[in-house]
């Protein structure tokens, strides 16, 4: 089975007003947990809480800015408009 998990997915989930939710029985060689570890290692995602069913983890300013470089590269790919995306990205290097 290929990956479940990607560099953006994880982006993704973690720039949500909820955050990216890893449960602690997450086994520590999944691409979930090597992502996380990367993303946290590079400074895109941070530890926000924890409780008993895992931690939650929410992007920097660095990861948001890095999930919209990703959005773009793959809307541009496919044709789609990335209006949005690159105000957004403008609005975070200001």
């Amino acid at each position: 089975m290929g990956k479940l998990y990607n560099e953006e997915k994880v982006l993704y989930f973690a720039n949500q007003a909820q955050g990216l939710h890893v449960s602690d029985r997450e086994a520590s060689d999944t691409d979930l947990s090597n992502i996380v570890r990367h993303l946290l290692g590079n400074r895109l995602i941070e530890k926000v809480a924890a409780d008993d069913s895992g931690d939650y983890f929410k992007t920097t300013l660095a990861g948001e800015r890095r999930l919209l470089e990703l959005q773009i590269k793959w809307r541009t790919s496919r044709n789609k408009d990335v209006t949005e995306h690159r105000a957004r990205l403008a609005e975070l290097e200001d």
